[in-house]
């Protein structure tokens, strides 16, 4: 390899190295987020009473699941109102596996958002900052942290994609709602977007 090819392929390889480096950085500022907000997120599980698919069976107890985030010291935490609607049960789950009973505080159906209580809890909470929706912009990166199938404390990463912001009219009444990329399924409801 002459002199000038083996400069070019320096050249070449330093600004690959550059091109690199900011990813790296960036997927590791995505990864310290998740280890610093994980502890917040919890899994909602609901036991709730109700006719069986087979008639046979009758009344049976149907288990239920949702994600939510702690959000207060005192064992405050948010999740979505149709994960706990119906519940005649509801216990929280902590990323250690271990499980606390809890209550609706309130919900609203509408906005689909729902505040539960611990009625246990452990003695060392992290609640998630509660931040402001208002400083979101579309093209902001975000992550979602909740229990997609069951699977606790699952990361996915997306982008605000879109904004429809309070006073427009959406299924008969103002609504504020944040559209995101970020993959989201079942398990994911009441779950936290974090950026």
């Amino acid at each position: 390899m002459s002199h000038s090819a083996r400069v070019v392929a320096r050249i070449a390889a330093a600004a690959a190295l550059a091109a690199w480096t900011p990813a790296l950085a960036h997927a590791q500022e995505m990864a310290d987020l998740f280890r610093k907000v994980s502890p917040s997120v919890v899994l909602v599980r609901t036991l709730e009473r109700g006719m069986s698919p087979n008639p046979a069976v009758g009344l049976t107890t149907i288990p239920g699941l949702g994600s939510g985030v702690l959000i207060s010291a005192d064992g405050k935490i948010m999740t979505a109102a149709h994960v706990v609607q119906t519940a005649d049960r509801v216990a929280v789950q902590f990323v250690d596996g271990k499980l606390y009973p809890a209550h609706v505080v309130g919900s609203s159906i509408r906005a689909d958002v729902a505040l539960l209580q611990l009625d246990q809890f452990p003695v060392a909470l992290s609640p998630a900052p509660v931040g402001n929706s208002d400083s979101l912009d579309v093209g902001d990166q975000i992550i979602v942290i909740g229990a997609p199938y069951g699977l606790d404390h699952s990361l996915t990463v997306g982008h605000v994609s879109g904004r429809i912001l309070p006073g427009l009219i959406v299924s008969g009444g103002p609504m504020e709602m944040i559209q995101t990329d970020a993959s989201i399924n079942m398990g994911n409801s009441g779950g936290p977007m974090f950026n």
